[in-house]
């Protein structure tokens, strides 16, 4: 990521010596300053949420009997708060593209192949020709010289384990269900509400339990019987299901959700 920080912060630079100063200052006089007086200024919404608008608002609305060293100083505020927004913005943008195409791949996703564009000024060789022959590979039919990114597919885990929260009084059946239940925040709550009552209680001494065939096949009945089943989130302990009666007890007591 070093490489890429150091050309987004060029590409800063460059928009400032391109004259991006004036051009903000026009747009503050002709949209913006009308509203900062009336106090009515909403960064959240519209054109005004834009990255680099309003990182420059300090510098912008500077009173005019400020000194320039502070005028400086709000600008040179302002070009930083720009830059760490904008990698900000690229490092969603990774995200967005290894979960899109990596993670969770659609079935009509085709296969990504990475190509080293650290140094732009080999781009010929080592971006546009290589890309140019994985191309040429694909239209006719054959294997390109460079393997594609293998998928980082996400453990699927026990589909049919079941977990009981005392705390929530909930069960949650599926090993992905109750990890990302934990970290919920109705749950968080819960169990910081639970250890000011009772220090005692530990959320890392939790158990989880795999329920038999039949009663894993009777909480699946239960569940396509019950469309309306609730999202739940898992709490401070959890008890076991020793058996299948238990099983049934449990689901008519508590919302259970896959």
């Amino acid at each position: 990521m070093d490489a890429l920080d150091t050309r987004l912060d060029a590409r800063v630079d460059e928009m400032l010596s391109a004259g991006l100063i004036e051009e903000l200052r026009d747009f503050h006089v002709r949209y913006n300053q009308q509203k900062v007086q009336a106090d009515s200024q909403d960064y959240q919404h519209g054109i005004f949420q834009s990255i680099g608008f309003k990182e420059f608002h300090d510098y912008l609305t500077v009173p005019e009997s400020s000194t320039q060293q502070e005028k400086d100083a709000l600008r040179d505020k302002g070009v930083e708060a720009l830059k760490i927004a904008t990698r900000r913005y690229a490092r969603k943008q990774n995200k967005w593209v290894r979960n899109r195409f990596l993670k969770r791949p659609g079935d009509n996703v085709p296969v990504v192949y990475a190509l080293d564009v650290t140094d732009a000024s080999k781009w010929e060789e080592t971006v546009l020709n290589p890309a140019l022959q994985i191309l040429d590979s694909l239209s006719k039919g054959e294997e390109p010289a460079i393997a594609p990114i293998r998928v980082q597919r996400p453990e699927q885990g026990n589909k049919r384990s079941s977990h009981s929260c005392d705390l929530c009084d909930k069960v949650i059946i599926g090993d992905l269900e109750w990890t990302a239940h934990l970290k919920s925040k109705k749950h968080r709550y819960h169990v910081k509400k639970k250890r000011k009552s009772d220090p005692s209680c530990d959320q890392s001494q939790v158990t989880t339990t795999t329920p038999s065939a039949s009663a894993a096949a009777e909480i699946v009945e239960s569940l396509s019987k019950d469309s309306c089943a609730a999202v739940v989130a898992p709490g401070c302990g959890e008890t076991s299901q020793e058996s299948s009666q238990d099983t049934r007890t449990a689901n008519k007591e508590v919302p259970v959700t896959f």
